[in-house]
This record gives structure tokens, sequence and C-alpha cells, in this order.
């Protein structure tokens, strides 16, 4: 992983030229702890459904919500939900925003996926996907910051319709957080974020 300063998360010149662009499919129902699911065997499939998790999470804007997402969307022997990058980075947000609630947080704070990246393969069911959000919150001014963030994906199969969740293993090193559509950006590995048509539903919603 390419190694960048801090405020590459906070700012940057946009590139010249653009770089190369993922889709991702959309969504095609809901999962456990309301987590938007149907993404499909793919290895962008993975992506999406990272993209989605990670979205929950940072716009739950709680540690309750961190722990109850984790738990239905990690497998066995996943990074335990207390040492989860998300849930220390949902820590160190509140941590910034004391005195303000976190009900507060949660309706002012929004997670767009705007680059990603599949890191790597490993047969059909198994993808080291990479999200870069675009983090927004708004308390008493507008802040916005780039989020990287990756995890190892697997397949699971389910009544109806499988399902990608976080693999077993240590945490993969961390995704450089990087001003979207900027050169940095490129050099990081990030492609932008186009959105492809939702896959056709099958199986339960839960």
């Amino acid at each position: 992983m390419l190694a960048v300063p801090p405020d590459a998360s906070r700012s940057g010149t946009p590139a010249a030229r653009p770089g190369p662009a993922i889709t991702i499919p959309a969504p095609s129902r809901v999962g456990p702890a309301d987590v938007p699911t149907g993404f499909p065997r793919i290895p962008e499939g993975a992506v999406g459904q990272l993209a989605a998790i990670e979205a929950t999470v940072v716009q739950g804007m709680s540690i309750g919500r961190a722990h109850a997402v984790h738990h239905a969307w990690a497998a066995p022997g996943a990074v335990p939900a207390d040492s989860w990058d998300l849930t220390a980075s949902i820590q160190a947000f509140l941590g910034s925003a004391a005195g303000t609630r976190a009900a507060d947080l949660a309706a002012v704070v929004v997670a767009t996926p705007v680059a990603a990246k599949v890191k790597g393969v490993d047969g059909q069911d198994w993808v080291l996907a990479c999200v870069l959000l675009n983090v927004t919150a708004r308390i008493a001014t507008q802040a916005r910051v780039a989020y990287g963030h990756c995890e190892r994906m697997q397949w699971t199969p389910g009544a109806g319709a499988g399902r990608w969740v976080i693999a077993p293993g240590s945490a993969p090193a961390r995704a450089p957080s990087t001003w979207p559509g900027t050169d940095l950006a490129g050099q990081a590995g990030w492609a932008t974020w186009t959105s492809g048509p939702s896959p056709v539903a099958t199986g339960p919603t839960r």
C-alpha cells in the first residue's frame, strides 16, 4: 500500500487526466443489520458489499451499531469488533466531536463511495477489496475527509442466495486515504467508482 501523509485525506488538486474507473453493481435487497446486499459473486460484488458495510457503520456513528453490523457481517475468525478499524474510526470521530450526541452525529454524517480497487483475488470466493469513502459531516461547520479501508471478503453460500462477508484472518494493511480524483489517488491505485445495474434479486431478504 502506498504511504501517504495525513493531509492527503483532506484536500488535493484534481488530476489533469481522468483516471481509470471501476463499475460496481448496485444492491438488490436489504440484508442482516439493515445493510444493503444482493451483490453478485464477482470481485466487484465484494467491493460493493464492503462499501455497503462501511457506509452503514460510518453513517450510524455509534459503537453499538458498529458491533451489530460486525456481528452480522463478519465470519468466525475475523478481526473482533472491538479491534476493527471501522470501530476505531467511530471512536476517533466521537472523541473529536465531544459534547455532540451520537444521534445528532448520525443525522449529519454522509458516507459515499467514490473510488475502489480489487487488491487481490484467490479463486471465485475470496477477494481483498478496498473502498475509498467521501465522508461529509456538518456539525457547526462542514468537514469532509477521504477514508480508505480494505477487508478480505469471502463468499458464503446461503439459503436461496449467498453473500459476501468479512473473511477470517488478521486485518490487511491500511488503505491510503487520498483525496479522490487526484494524481496521488491514481498512484495509490484508486479507480473512480461508477454504479452499475442491480442484479436480479433472489432468495429471502434476510
